[in-house]
């Protein structure tokens, strides 16, 4: 048995990427609390290191979403003028999971391997201590997952 022991696929996802965001946790938590009112699902979640006053803050939703989210990122940046909003649509996020990659070194270089062979843009990565999430175009994502599930059996 290998230590990535499940690959999960969800297709449809959503990106959207807020640059110049006022690096302040009560503008941050402003955000997501619309997101929250509005009914949006976030998953993935990114915010870049601290670089100045701003940050960027990155998270991923139900591609279903995509008339709500826009809607919500053009009232940010009207509340906000330095807010930038970038949205893509029809990504596909790809979970590697196995209980035991915190006993080894090496697993993400593996991945992200496996993903440049494929000629892969990685669009957003997550991880916790037991997986690591990717975010890639749908155009190479069946190509992503069969390499994948060959590089580590699954």
């Amino acid at each position: 048995m290998g230590v990535i022991t499940k690959l999960t696929v969800e297709r449809d996802v959503a990106l959207v990427t807020l640059s110049k965001v006022p690096a302040s946790v009560d503008y941050i938590c402003r955000i997501f609390d619309r997101l929250d009112e509005a009914g949006i699902n976030v998953d993935m979640i990114s915010q870049s290191p601290l670089t100045g006053a701003y940050v960027s803050i990155s998270f991923t939703a139900s591609g279903e979403e995509m008339v709500k989210i826009a809607g919500l990122t053009n009232s940010l940046s009207r509340d906000l003028p330095s807010v930038r909003p970038l949205i893509s649509h029809n990504n596909v996020k790809l979970s590697l999971f196995g209980e035991k990659m915190p006993e080894y070194h090496g697993i993400a270089a593996s991945v992200f391997r496996v993903l440049k062979d494929c000629g892969a843009d990685l669009l957003l990565i997550t991880t916790s201590s037991v997986d690591i999430s990717v975010l890639v175009s749908g155009a190479c994502s069946e190509q992503c997952i069969a390499a994948l599930e060959k590089a580590f059996d699954l």
